[in-house]
């Protein structure tokens, strides 16, 4: 056990402060008129008035900077600390946790702080003293890392990564009643938040420090880096080389593209691949969500057009089968989606055969949602994926009737343009005639796409590369599409040449 430690000095009644509780403390204690009541070692659950030099900031504080300083340090210039932190003697501390000794920034200094680092920084920026609760029992019981996470979960501000950072700290910690790391179910309990959610958090901490970063600072989204954290590499590993040169070629895709993190990790799954396997079998149509009403878009958020209804759309899943990929970068990894988030799967039931162009028509209606909600983008497409389906349909001018015919049904469901005009030849003249060059990008572009649609879903045909072409521009763009089993069967029909 540690010796007691020096009582700190603090303001008597009637000199600036203090806790008023002297008088009761000295009959208490026994002592005398000549004695002084600050000759007492402080007890836990003592408050204390501090000098904030006397405090050392804690080392397993997993804040990574401390925010909005200007008006917490103006605040406490003018009316002082008036929430007080949780304080233990460093000497205490460092007994407990022997292992955080060598990284405590101040050792020579009396106390350590648990909770309050901000207000702690505020009092040492202003000459402030700072109110605090001596609790050395959190240390010998080795519960700061409970404390830390607990101010955590009601603390507004911490970014994604830091609330990852203090669960992480929790999950190192040693039992306190016996010599090892807490169990998942013990972390889950401490931290106060549900499995799920802090599976999500420590899966973060997995991904390449840029993508960590770009989490930090608000460039990317919780989810949408926990979806890029499901990239695994060619070892099956998740923080591997490789798992990281994946996952940070689809944060750049989102960054410098704009796409979703689902159209990214299709881009990732297709970029020198053999074999093209970008989703799951048909899902259930869900409906597109709501605009939200920040001013600006993290990148990889979709959003409905302003004033417009939602449409039903697939749903993206969290990835897809393996991709069989060498992509850029990483020669040797190969880019696989992990569905499961470590539960086992379960057994699906046989089903029994279904007519191939059931199939056929059921992958037809979901690309034709897919080419929706790209057209509804603001960013439909690139200039040189808009000019390609543009020269493909100067070269097949027997397409153009049907394409238009879809093209002018999208937009005018859309409210793109002049939705007065019933027949699709009037639309497109009346479109040609406005003088607004991006509703003319836009038509022209979904005539282009229609084109390739129609054919896409013609029966009794068999695809070609121009189809599969189609189809992997779905995937890797904003729409983020899904390719269907029968879809995946086409591609590896035709990747091995039989027609």
């Amino acid at each position: 056990m540690t010796t007691p430690l020096p009582r700190p000095k603090r303001a008597k009644k009637g000199e600036g402060g203090g806790s008023g509780t002297l008088r009761a403390d000295r009959e208490k204690a026994g002592l005398t008129g000549s004695q002084d009541i600050h000759a007492l070692p402080p007890e836990d659950g003592e408050l204390l008035e501090l000098d904030p030099e006397t405090i050392s900031p804690n080392p397993m504080n997993m804040r990574l900077e401390l925010r909005d300083m200007d008006s917490m340090i103006a605040d406490v210039g003018e009316r002082g600390v008036h929430t007080p932190g949780i304080v233990m003697h460093t000497k205490v501390f460092m007994e407990f946790y022997p292992q955080w000794a060598s990284r405590v920034k101040h050792p020579d200094r009396t106390f350590i702080l648990g909770p309050g680092h901000r207000r702690h920084a505020a009092a040492l920026a202003t000459g402030r003293v700072m109110p605090a609760v001596l609790r050395d029992d959190i240390a010998r019981n080795r519960r700061v890392e409970e404390e830390l996470v607990s101010e955590n979960n009601s603390r507004s501000g911490l970014s994604p990564i830091e609330q990852a950072l203090a669960i992480d700290l929790l999950r190192q910690r040693v039992h306190e009643d016996e010599d090892r790391a807490l169990s998942f179910d013990e972390v889950v309990e401490r931290a106060g938040s549900a499995a799920g959610t802090v599976s999500k958090y420590l899966a973060l901490l997995k991904l390449p420090e840029e993508v960590q970063q770009a989490i930090h600072v608000g460039d990317l989204s919780m989810r949408a880096g926990y979806s890029l954290s499901i990239l695994k590499g060619a070892d099956g590993k998740k923080d591997s080389p490789e798992a990281h040169s994946l996952q940070l070629r689809g944060w750049q895709l989102m960054r410098d593209e704009k796409l979703s993190v689902e159209a990214a990790k299709n881009r990732v799954a297709l970029e020198g691949q053999q074999q093209f396997h970008a989703g799951k079998s048909l899902v259930a149509p869900v409906a597109v969500p709501e605009p939200r009403e920040e001013s600006t878009t993290q990148a990889g958020e979709n959003q409905a057009p302003p004033g417009e209804a939602p449409k039903p759309v697939t749903a993206p899943s969290e990835g897809g089968e393996a991709a069989q990929s060498k992509t850029a970068g990483a020669p040797a990894a190969v880019a696989v989606i992990d569905t499961t988030d470590g539960a086992a799967a379960a057994a699906s039931p046989v089903s029994p055969p279904v007519d191939p162009e059931v199939l056929r028509k059921a992958a037809a209606d979901q690309r034709d949602l897919a080419c929706r909600l790209l057209l509804a983008e603001e960013r439909f497409a690139k200039g040189a994926e808009s000019n390609a389906r543009l020269v493909t349909m100067v070269l097949n001018p027997n397409e153009w009737k049907q394409a238009a015919a879809k093209a002018h049904g999208w937009l005018v469901e859309l409210k793109k343009g002049p939705s007065s005009k019933k027949r699709p030849a009037d639309y497109f003249t009346a479109v040609a005639a406005s003088e607004d060059s991006g509703l003319m990008h836009r038509a022209a572009f979904a005539i282009g796409l229609a084109a390739d649609e129609v054919r896409a879903a013609q029966p009794d045909r068999a695809w070609d590369a121009r189809d599969v072409a189609h189809i992997q521009f779905l995937a890797t763009s904003r729409a983020s599409y899904q390719l269907s089993e029968w879809e995946q069967q086409q591609v590896e029909l035709l990747s091995r040449g039989k027609q």
